[in-house]
């Protein structure tokens, strides 16, 4: 196992927004060398400095979330990029996702969010729907939705002929147009040249199944468990930590994890 400082390596943080907020956040490393990708998905409920991270993001602007997402992963991040996903993608759904929080307008009439299992090909406002709804599947299922839906995007890039220049331009147009990303143009058109030979060699998400336990904010900042609290107390906002409060475990595991991919 080679450690990350020494290997070819690119780490870019995918970032999806929504008012203000993240939603979404996934480490992805790129091996130049091999060019192998693997994928780690953060929780947005992560309990970081008093605040969730999906809450750093508002309170402290891009950079300095950057730098809280290195101190919290042990990883050096060099690249940001925030995904608009463009002209549809092909994706299979293992399990039914049903959502009845989740109000939808189909065809100008309202329903809920209903897609059983099964392979389909969404339109950009289809697939966010698919990775945003969390409130039957859990963050967690929502966060292996994302990284299907990554895997997908990557197999719809190697599908595009870059060899047609028309193609090539509109593509580099859109994506500048509508991400926020910190990668040049020259840098867009150099992994898109390695796109044929990127294949993802692992991916993780985070959770109560691995690494992290869940709580209560108040719960947490009062010292109590929640068998202790009585019936009145607001035990707060539900927050995940790193197992034994220990943040060096936490960012072990995950070099662990990318040293292996």
């Amino acid at each position: 196992m080679t450690p990350l400082s020494q290997r070819s390596l690119v780490h870019f943080l995918l970032l999806g927004t929504h008012e203000g907020n993240v939603d979404t956040a996934i480490l992805l490393q790129l091996d130049l060398r091999t060019h192998k990708v693997a994928l780690l998905s953060i929780p947005r409920d992560l309990y970081y400095q008093g605040r969730k991270l999906s809450t750093l993001y508002r309170k402290f602007g891009k950079e300095r979330f950057m730098d809280m997402l290195k101190e919290i992963t042990g990883v050096p991040i060099q690249k940001y990029v925030i995904i608009d996903l463009l002209g549809g993608i092909e994706l299979e759904l293992k399990e039914d996702l049903i959502d009845p929080t989740y109000r939808i307008k189909e065809n100008g009439e309202w329903t809920t969010l209903y897609y059983p299992a099964g392979s389909y090909h969404l339109n950009g406002l289809e697939v966010l729907r698919i990775v945003r709804s969390r409130h039957v599947s859990s963050d967690f299922g929502r966060a292996e939705r994302q990284q299907q839906v990554l895997q997908a995007l990557l197999k719809k890039l190697k599908s595009i002929n870059w060899g047609n220049l028309a193609t090539l331009y509109q593509f580099i147009t859109v994506t500048l147009k509508y991400i926020d990303t910190n990668l040049s143009p020259m840098e867009i058109l150099g992994y898109i040249a390695r796109g044929d030979s990127i294949t993802i060699s692992g991916s993780l998400v985070l959770s109560t199944d691995n690494v992290l336990y869940a709580d209560y904010e108040n719960l947490k900042l009062q010292g109590l468990r929640e068998e202790e609290a009585k019936g009145s107390f607001d035990k707060g906002a539900y927050i995940l930590l790193p197992l034994e409060d220990n943040w060096d475990f936490l960012r072990n595991y995950i070099q662990s994890f990318l040293e292996a991919h």
